[in-house]
């Protein structure tokens, strides 16, 4: 069981202490979470802490994310890119159970995801950055920065969840004895982006086939087998449908037994055999690798970068009420993104001047 570092927790008092400098102030918080987006992939504002009306405190988490997206801009991002304020998000929890976890995602995953930068990877197809046209839950903007604002934390724990992916990449691409090429030598994060984006085009070629809007962990990993393409995972509680049944019978099985044997839900279970074979480690095992909980108070505001980090919820409950505040960009394409993207590919922003 893993906390967030202190550092990574932002404290956001001055804002009261000295109101006449809260544009200042305001600058500052927004700076530090920018350097803690790039390196550690996510930060909290503890605006909870302040103990406001729910109005102020949201007034407050909308001018911390607003200049956020104007200092990612002053470092290099693209500068089209704008705070996306989606409809507020009740928690869904499945029949039978009190409360639910998710299991690791980007939001809008159907066009928010990690792809090779032109700049690591010319012969890369751009349009692949969108996987899915329907089906979709969110806006068909992409989803740069992941953030919410924590308007109710609801009867559970209201912990959010974060993987570092870039990690889980490199990781897998050791174990496999990828990098020993002569690619890697050169450029091993290219190589790596490029081993990626091959995944990537395996799956936009079978996804006509199966239909999923969504690509999984797995897939992106490099998993050939039908079932880990054309399952998609959200809910650890779920049932595997009746769909999914039919067409792939294999999975049938491994949603009621799973490798570590502590997974609650099929969903869960079968999403533990999918990490096995993607990583050699199974859910617990790399939960206990790369999980990091971030408990969320009432009105706090959680941003993650959205595409070198997943993300998660466990046991939230059905009152809790999200707020989502996205920077995002309508269409992930141009000079400016590939440059942002290849930055973050390297953990920083890119350089400017």
């Amino acid at each position: 069981m893993r906390f967030p570092p202190v550092a990574a927790s932002i404290d956001c008092a001055d804002l009261l202490r000295t109101p006449e400098r809260r544009d200042e102030i305001t600058r500052r918080l927004a700076a530090e979470a920018v350097r803690l987006l790039t390196t550690t992939g996510f930060a909290v504002f503890r605006v909870g802490r302040l103990r406001l009306g729910v109005e102020e405190s949201r007034r407050l988490a909308l001018g911390l994310a607003e200049q956020v997206r104007r200092t990612l801009i002053d470092r290099g991002a693209p500068g089209r890119m704008r705070l996306e304020v989606d409809k507020p998000q009740q928690t869904y929890v499945p029949d039978g159970y009190q409360t639910r976890t998710l299991l690791p995602h980007h939001d809008g995953q159907h066009c928010s995801y990690l792809t090779p930068s032109l700049l690591d990877a010319p012969e890369w197809d751009p349009a692949l950055r969108e996987f899915g046209s329907s089906g979709y839950t969110t806006t068909p903007a992409h989803k740069m920065y992941q953030g919410i604002f924590l308007a109710d934390p609801g009867e559970g724990l209201s912990v959010t969840t974060y993987y570092d992916w870039l990690a889980v990449i490199d990781d897998v691409v050791r174990a496999r004895d990828l990098a020993s090429g002569p690619d890697f030598a050169v450029d091993p994060v290219a190589a790596t982006a490029r081993w990626f984006g091959a995944n990537l085009r395996s799956m936009a070629e079978r996804q006509p086939k199966h239909g999923c809007p969504y690509p999984s962990p797995g897939a992106m990993l490099g998993l050939a087998e039908p079932m880990w393409h054309g399952i998609s995972f959200h809910h650890a509680e779920n049932d595997l449908d009746a769909e999914s049944r039919k067409r792939y019978p294999a999975a049938v099985p491994l949603a009621e037994r799973c490798p570590c044997g502590r997974c609650t839900g099929q969903a869960a279970r079968l999403y533990c055999h999918q990490t096995l074979a993607a990583t050699g480690l199974n859910w617990t095992e790399f939960r206990d690798r790369w999980e990091v909980m971030a408990p969320g108070e009432h009105c706090d505001l959680l941003l993650g970068h959205n595409l070198t980090m997943l993300h998660g919820g466990l046991a939230g409950g059905p009152g809790r009420l999200l707020e989502p505040l996205c920077l995002v960009v309508d269409t992930p394409t141009g000079p400016e993104y590939e440059r942002w993207l290849a930055a973050a590919w390297r953990r920083r922003l890119p350089e400017v001047g």
